[in-house]
Parts: structure tokens; sequence; C-alpha cells
């Protein structure tokens, strides 16, 4: 059957089809009474549940998302995500609303021949050991709020190749001292290495305080070989670089690049392109699917490369070195 409509919604529940958009998009704006019969209206309709005609879907690549009744409506509009994110992964996904009146014997069926499942709300106890017991399992909420470890050796190597592909021969390093053993420092090494860029220990650069960001920008023009781009060991740090080179007169990226380490505090971008761990790089539908999926297939534990481990987001702060940058200078 195609997917359930909003219109079907409507004429299940006797509401008109704004009012479902609404108790789907601004439930505050809805009567509790009104706002629980579109509910249910959802459940029994299996809103956001399509298969394809004269298909069934393999029980391997089957996967359920369940609702509970105390989901927001928020909550309901991820199933497009959730639905494409399992499709590129390879598997379909079926949602279900649950109403909470369900019997122990409706809940296993509603999963029965899935391969994983996952939870979006309050589930019963009882239901939740049994997924655990019998399937693949996660809650979504409790999912995305686990996150894998920062590893800085492979999130400098991958930050100073971007710039190295990027034309950049003269590539600093900025940093305080942290408590990493070294290992951020030691993936920027290994990349000029691989590209076979010369180590000049002038363009290592410790910093402790605000002003030593305005004696590096200050130094830059004393160079004969000025340096063109930048890896700065944190987000915070690489902010504090941009604001010091534009201080002092540098075009970011027209005449410096930049790519920090790491995401900024609360999420917030301002503009930097960085080097960032998956779980703040992917959205929350993806996250999910991604960590129920790498359970199914055994991979939960295994080493991935960087480029699954790592994602660069290009921001504002670099641009590709051109041979006519050299001549200006």
């Amino acid at each position: 059957m195609k997917m359930v409509s909003t219109t079907e919604v409507a004429r299940h529940a006797g509401v008109s089809q704004t009012t479902v958009s609404r108790v789907l998009n601004r439930p505050e704006q809805v009567k509790k009474e009104t706002y629980d019969k579109v509910m249910q209206a959802l459940a029994e309709l299996n809103y956001g549940n399509a298969s394809t005609p004269h298909a069934a879907p393999e029980a391997s690549k089957q996967l359920i998302l369940l609702f509970s009744k105390d989901c927001a409506a928020d909550d309901f509009c991820r199933i497009r995500e959730f639905t494409e994110t399992a499709q590129a992964s390879g598997y379909r996904l079926a949602a279900h609303a649950l109403t909470g009146s369900e019997s122990m014997e409706d809940s296993k069926a509603l999963v029965s021949g899935a391969v994983g499942v996952i939870g979006m709300g309050s589930l019963a106890d009882e239901f939740k050991k049994y997924l655990n017991e019998t399937t693949a399992f996660l809650q979504a909420e409790e999912t995305v709020g686990e996150e894998k470890p920062f590893d800085g050796r492979k999130a400098a190597f991958l930050a100073t190749s971007h710039l190295a592909e990027k034309g950049h021969e003269q590539i600093a390093w900025v940093g305080s001292d942290v408590a990493d053993s070294g290992e951020k420092l030691q993936g920027y090494y290994e990349a000029l290495a691989h590209h076979q860029l010369k180590l000049r220990k002038k363009r290592i650069h410790s910093t402790q305080n605000g002003s030593d960001f305005d004696t590096i920008a200050s130094e830059l023009r004393s160079f004969k070989k000025p340096t063109s781009a930048f890896v700065v060991a944190s987000y915070a740090e690489g902010q504090q670089l941009f604001n010091s080179l534009v201080s002092a007169g540098f075009k970011v990226p027209k005449e410096i690049s930049i790519v920090a380490l790491g995401a900024a505090e609360g999420g917030e971008n301002s503009g930097l392109t960085a080097v960032k761990p998956p779980s703040i790089s992917q959205p929350f539908a993806q996250q999910v699917v991604n960590r129920l999926v790498s359970q199914i297939e055994g991979k939960e534990h295994e080493i991935q490369g960087v480029e699954d481990e790592l994602q660069l987001e290009k921001g504002a702060t670099v641009k590709k070195f051109k041979e006519r940058q050299k001549n200006k200078r």
C-alpha cells in the first residue's frame, strides 16, 4: 500500500487536513481533545508506514520505528528522515504509532520479522526487555547522547591533507599544550610527510593566552615563504586566530586559510572550516540508523576509517592556493 496521507488521516479522525497539519507542526495551537483524536488516527492508520505493492520486504532488511503515546508531534515529522536514511543503508523502515493500549502480543506482532527496532519515547519496560533479547534494539534519544571519542590524530591528518590538496605548501600548526599526548600534532606531522611537504619548525606555534594569536599574526609577514594556511588544535583557538589575522589586515581565506579541529561549544558554527566528530556533524536520524545498522551487521566495535569517524565541515575559511598568491607576496 502507499504511504498514508494527511488527507486520509483527517477523514479518519473527522477533522480537517489543516488540523492534522497543525497537530504535526504546531501542536500547541490544538485543543487536547482534538490532538488526542488525531494521534489516535495516526496510530490506527500506521501513518508513515509504506510498503511496496506485490513485494514483501525481506525480513533481514526490515527495520521498525516505534513511536510511543507520549511522543511529541515533532517526533513524527522525522519519519521521512528515518525512512530515507534506512534506504540509503539498504534497509526498509516501517513506522508505527503506539496507542498505549496494545497487549504484549500485539506489540510483539508489530515487530515480527524485523531485524532491528528503534524506539521513540517511553516504551513499556517488559516490551523493551523483549526487544533487547530478540533483536537489535536502540532507544533513539539515548543513542544520540553517546559520542565516540574524538581521534585528534586522524582529525589533524585529515585537516592538513585537505589544505595540502588545495595546493598549500606552507601549512602551520597552532595549538595550546593539550592533554592528548601530542596526538593532534603527530597527525599534522604525518600528513606533511604523506604529502611530501617540508616541516618548518618556526611554523609550529604554541599558545597560552589571547596575545599569542596576535603575535603569530604580526610575525607572518617576516617569513621569506609566508604561511598560507593553518591547522588549529581546537575550534575556539581557530576563532581566536581568525580574529587576530583579520585585525592584522589579512583576508581570510583569500590570503590565509584555516581548518580547526573539533566543534564549537553549543554546536554553533561561526563559519570556520572544521573537522568534527560524527555525533555532531550527522543529523539525528542518521546517527540512530547508522548505529543500529552497525549493531545488526556486527560492526559496532570495529575501527573505521577516517572518512567514517570524522567529517570535514567546509566553512568559509579555506581557499585553493593559487600561483598568483605567491607572486602577490
